[in-house]
C-alpha cells in the first residue's frame, strides 16, 4: 500500500511538472533567416539583431550554418557583396512578448 502511494505521487509530480513545461514551451517561436556574412559568427550576431525586436521581441539563441550559394535569392536582410558573400541559414528562437 505504501509503495502504491509513493508510485502514484510520483507519477503526479512528473505529470504536473510536464504540464507546467509543456505550456511555458508555448511562449517560444522559432524563425529562419538567410544572412549573408564573411563568418559563421558574424551571420549569427547579424540574425539576431536583425531578427529582435521585429519578428520576436526577444531573441534568446541563434545558430547558423552554411548553405549553398545559390540560396541568396532567399537573403532579404542584408546584401551580399564580398567579402560577406557567404550565405547561411540562420534559425533564432525567442518570444513575441516580454
Amino acid at each position: 500500500m505504501k509503495r502504491l502511494i509513493i508510485l502514484i505521487t510520483v507519477f503526479l509530480i512528473f505529470a504536473v511538472t510536464g504540464v507546467l513545461h509543456s505550456t511555458k514551451m508555448g511562449l517560444y517561436q522559432v524563425v529562419e533567416v538567410f544572412i549573408c556574412e564573411q563568418e559563421v559568427v558574424l551571420a549569427e550576431m547579424i540574425a539576431k539583431t536583425s531578427i529582435s525586436r521585429q519578428e520576436l521581441t526577444t531573441v534568446s539563441y541563434c545558430t547558423c550554418d552554411g548553405v549553398d550559394p545559390s540560396m541568396k535569392v532567399y537573403v532579404k536582410k542584408n546584401k551580399c557583396e564580398p567579402p560577406k558573400d557567404m550565405v547561411y541559414a540562420c534559425i533564432c528562437i525567442g518570444k513575441t512578448h516580454y
